[in-house]
């Protein structure tokens, strides 16, 4: 699996909410900032989304879909300027369907990703506060747009097994919007995704990720690179955003973390495999990201 391939099943769920809202114009929905990644789809209709912190909010027409990051609040509206209310508060199940023909109405798909709590892949904290997919965008990706489709039916069928059903929707769309997104974005964009795109640097992370165990240094991982060591260090920091063996250590401990959730493997033998000679410097690491001790987590424990 590349390192594009580990962003994208990293970006995981631990559930899902999905529901749609039918609104009339004036209107403002607002979404508070937690710790969950939220999707809206402009199924008819158009408005205004505005993140916390930025002046100038961004039109969404119909068909258009946004995904904003998680810690990252915002809201929708139409007129621009509309009074907020809370999201959860605009939220229905359905809506009347003689009413989505009116001319002063917007029908959204809203979901919500409630992110895995144990640490998710280091770069997934790297993500953009938002990425946006135009209708035409949408329109050009069958996979993506055939996806969109189902969670519109699944969220206004209402079925007795939806919230399972539009889990594993949630999850297939989502890697799917992130994978269009990361195709439309210009070669050498100031962004995160350079890291992917850049060969140099994707194959570091590519080794990091298959070869967690090794006893990687600055200098090691820039003669695979084949680069200097100053040189690979500048544009690794600058790229993916934390220096390569802070970045090692955080993938060590994601992949730690998710052994102990979902293995019976001993704390031994998690630590060799994420390359720690020693249970108690493996324990030491694993607390300082996770403030608990390995057993504690995998207990459950605060």
């Amino acid at each position: 699996m590349d390192a594009r391939s580990e962003v994208l099943a990293a970006y995981r769920t631990g559930g899902a909410f999905l529901g749609t809202a039918l609104l009339r114009r004036p209107w403002g929905i607002g979404v508070e900032p937690q710790r969950n990644s939220a999707l809206h789809v402009v199924l008819a209709g158009g408005c205004w989304l505005k993140l916390t912190g930025r002046d100038e909010p961004i039109r969404l027409s119909p068909g258009d879909v946004v995904l904003v990051a998680s810690g990252v609040g915002h809201a929708l509206s139409d007129p621009p300027d509309a009074e907020i209310i809370p999201i959860r508060d605009a939220l229905s199940a359905a809506s009347a369907p003689e009413a989505a023909s009116a001319s002063d109405a917007t029908r959204l798909l809203c979901a919500k990703y409630q992110l895995d709590e144990a640490g998710p892949h280091p770069m997934v904290s790297l993500m953009p506060p938002l990425v946006h997919l135009t209708a035409k965008q949408v329109e050009a990706n069958e996979p993506l747009r055939l996806a969109l489709q189902l969670l519109r039916v699944e969220a206004q069928g209402r079925r007795s097994e939806a919230e399972i059903i539009a889990s594993r929707l949630l999850d297939s769309a989502l890697v799917l919007l992130l994978r269009a997104w990361m195709d439309n974005q210009p070669a050498g964009s100031g962004n995160w995704f350079g890291a992917l795109s850049d060969p140099a640097i994707a194959r570091a992370l590519r080794l990091i990720h298959e070869q967690p165990q090794d006893d990687w240094t600055v200098a090691a991982l820039a003669d695979h690179a084949l680069l200097s060591r100053a040189t690979f260090a500048r544009r690794f920091t600058q790229l993916v955003g934390e220096p390569p063996l802070a970045y090692v250590t955080r993938w060590r401990m994601s992949l730690a973390a998710k052994a102990l959730r979902e293995t019976g493997r001993s704390i031994d033998e998690i630590a060799r495999a994420v390359g720690y000679e020693s249970a108690p410097s493996f324990s030491k690491a694993f607390s300082r990201v996770f403030g608990r001790s390995p057993g504690r987590y995998r207990n459950g424990s605060s």
